[in-house]
């Protein structure tokens, strides 16, 4: 189908080799062990009855203690990954994320031995295509969580999901999802939208250089759902910490230079200290290098999604990422690094490739708390995702804590700036509560 769904296929086959390997290396064990039984005690006139209960019982051995391999049946999940059109370039390194996670959790051993398999389809944002892909993953694959990385297909699939009773993790979603009276079904392992751009906000907020005075802030984003959905909370919670807001800058097609010039233009003319921008990083990119052109002083902060190395030449832009950068000093990098050592050590990785990382570990963590007692079900799934208070992925994103009143994971985040051609932490992290 793709380079990436066939990469992705050879997850099951190696885990099945891996899982040969093992059982056939667990046998030599016990059969040296019965060897070593019978040279200690082979002078000992036991009777042909008692060796017989000896080996009787090695066998039993053999077949009762359960084999360290993935031959049980796997877990499935889902995802659906965009590969073409503004989310392009993050969809596949997010989606490179989440099939290397999931390589290395069945090296390791699975979930609790069970081999976790990862049934993903291209979101092609077709409805009626991304809508079969769903039924396939539902009704065919039979998968117990399901990932979405674009929150447009995630709300244009909510109907299927809670008809369905399918765990779903969106990326980046809005905080009227994260109410689990209205959307019962929906976590996400980052904070809301508009949480985050509050926290930009309030960063702005207690700037040493904005203390004299209001600072101007506008808001600049795509026209569609995800540019505009948090805007009017976000001005409001601005409002009352004491800032200036300008008018907002919604473009209808952000892939037009002509559409961003115009944007740019009208922004001028008001001169804001700052502007927050809610567009693929590589849409942020055009606009940035357009700015510059036209001498602008504005400070600019991307959203999560606008920010990451496609930025590298842009110093001095900000950037509210709940997600650490590639290669940053955290205890949760190690695993990363060394996968990417053995795999694929002249590749490079962003900001994208970690989110998809990190949303696979806590997948496994969720469906390793649902597996020890009973058998897997989505329900038993959807109350793990619920229990999860202060969970540590080592840095990778903030600690986690989803509750069945809150689906909410986090409420804080740090600013990263680009600084000398790398993304680096500019603040400690800032939350708005809950």
């Amino acid at each position: 189908m793709n380079q990436t769904l066939a990469n992705h296929q050879m997850i099951g086959p190696e885990s099945k080799s891996t899982s040969s390997m093992q059982n056939s290396r667990f046998g030599n064990r016990l059969g040296h062990s019965a060897i070593r039984i019978w040279k200690l005690f082979r002078f000992w006139d036991l009777g042909l009855g008692i060796w017989l209960l000896i080996f009787s019982l090695v066998l039993l051995l053999y077949f009762s203690i359960p084999a360290p391999c993935l031959s049980q049946a796997p877990i499935k999940v889902g995802a659906l990954f965009p590969f073409g059109g503004r989310w392009e370039e993050q969809g596949r390194e997010c989606a490179r994320g989440v099939l290397d996670a999931g390589r290395w959790i069945n090296h390791r051993g699975g979930i609790y031995g069970k081999r976790l398999d990862i049934s993903l389809i291209e979101d092609t944002h077709q409805p009626a295509e991304f809508v079969a892909a769903f039924r396939k993953l539902n009704e065919a694959d039979r998968i117990l969580l399901l990932y979405i990385y674009r929150p447009e297909t995630g709300l244009a699939l909510l109907p299927y999901i809670h008809l369905n009773r399918i765990p779903t993790l969106i990326g980046s979603f809005g905080s009227h999802l994260a109410d689990p009276a209205k959307y019962a079904y929906v976590f996400s392992i980052t904070p809301t939208t508009l949480d985050l751009s509050k926290i930009a906000m309030r960063f702005i907020f207690e700037r040493p250089d904005t203390k004299m005075r209001k600072p101007k802030v506008v808001f600049v984003g795509s026209a569609d759902h995800h540019g505009k959905h948090f805007l009017e909370d976000a001005k409001g919670y601005a409002k009352t910490l004491g800032t200036e807001i300008g008018q907002d800058f919604l473009i209808s097609d952000p892939s037009s230079g002509k559409s961003l010039s115009a944007a740019l233009e009208a922004m001028k003319s008001y001169n804001p200290d700052f502007a927050y921008v809610s567009l693929s990083s590589k849409e942020t990119s055009s606009l940035l290098r357009e700015a510059r052109g036209m001498g602008l002083q504005t400070k600019w902060i991307c959203s999560m999604r606008a920010f990451d190395e496609t930025l590298l030449e842009l110093d001095g832009t900000m950037g509210v990422q709940p997600v650490a950068p590639f290669g940053e000093g955290v205890p949760g990098m190690a695993d990363l690094q060394e996968a990417h050592r053995r795999w694929h050590p002249h590749d490079s990785h962003t900001v994208s490739y970690v989110e998809g990382w990190v949303t696979l570990q806590v997948i496994a963590e969720a469906l390793g708390r649902s597996l020890p007692e009973h058998m897997l079900s989505r329900e038993r799934v959807k109350g793990a995702l619920e229990s999860f208070k202060d969970y540590v992925t080592g840095g990778l994103v903030p600690p986690i804590t989803i509750t069945p009143k809150d689906h909410r994971p986090s409420v804080e985040s740090r600013i990263f700036i680009v600084k000398e051609g790398k993304l680096s932490r500019h603040s400690s992290f800032i939350s708005v509560g809950r």
